[in-house]
């Protein structure tokens, strides 16, 4: 997803149960944690979304609220509803909806000084929506703009999807200044078919040194730190804590013209989990 007044960006594209033990595999999932996660990496965070209640855990996740557009001509108006947003059997559903007057409402959650991360693998096991005009995502912003405002102080997306644009495709994206201008976009997408059947697992490793976008634990591309001395930053601005946004827009910049049959588009939630 965008934030507000986006300019340009590099793109690197990506292209329920009980836990069982420390490891907390979802039951029936598959084991798609990489080897190296697995020796020499340790879990030391996860929201599993298994209640208590139907409200996502209010001491992880906020709401953003609002129908202005959100910079990129969106259509939704984001609630904190429990309509929109819920957890039932072991899963975190984000509900795009159509009322009655052909208005549209969603939800946007996020984790913004209540939790953050600064490196590590990040794992979110989703089933993502592919419906024409539905622009689900997964993605990550600084907790503060250490380097001024977007995109200077960079986005990570870890899975962004959009029928209109990319089909059964998703995408993972790291937005920085050095993407402004005349600099390449680089495009590996990962066709899925029947992706809002079948759930999937999209991670990043974040270290100093670069970001990598996995999907369902392979490699797909991978973002090197530059180490450009001065202005390493514009470049580079991936050296802060930031924090979750897990939300679903409807129409827009990406979005594009919504299937006029559609009455509701939803992404169902797993888990996140922060390994380091």
């Amino acid at each position: 997803m965008k934030p507000l007044e986006k300019v340009a960006k590099t793109v690197f594209a990506l292209v329920c149960c009980s836990t069982i033990s420390l490891s907390l595999m979802s039951c029936g999932a598959k084991d798609t944690l990489p080897e190296f996660v697995k020796d020499e990496m340790k879990l030391v965070w996860s929201d599993e979304f298994d209640g208590p209640s139907d409200e996502p855990n209010p001491e992880v996740w906020d709401y953003k609220e609002g129908a202005h557009g959100w910079g990129n001509n969106e259509l939704q108006n984001y609630t904190k509803d429990r309509e929109n947003s819920y957890v039932t059997n072991g899963t975190l559903k984000i509900e795009a909806k159509k009322n009655e007057k052909g208005k549209w409402t969603s939800a946007r959650l996020f984790s913004q000084y209540k939790k953050s991360v600064a490196y590590g693998y990040i794992e979110v096991r989703a089933k993502v929506p592919v419906d024409k005009g539905c622009w689900p995502a997964i993605w990550m912003l600084p907790e503060s703009n250490a380097y001024g405002i977007w995109p200077r102080s960079g986005e990570i997306d870890i899975m962004e999807a959009s029928a209109n644009v990319w089909g059964n495709k998703v995408y993972g994206t790291a937005h920085c200044l050095a993407g402004h201008g005349g600099n390449p976009i680089i495009s590996v997408g990962k066709e899925m078919k029947k992706i809002d059947k079948k759930w999937h697992t999209y991670a990043v490793n974040w270290t100093p040194e670069g970001i990598t976008w996995y999907y369902d634990g392979q490699v797909l591309t991978d973002y090197r730190n530059p180490h450009n001395a001065e202005d390493d930053w514009m470049a580079w601005p991936f050296d802060q804590p930031f924090h979750f946004i897990f939300n679903v827009a409807m129409g827009g910049n990406l979005g594009g013209d919504i299937d006029k049959k559609l009455e509701k588009c939803v992404m169902e939630i797993d888990y996140v989990r922060v390994y380091e």
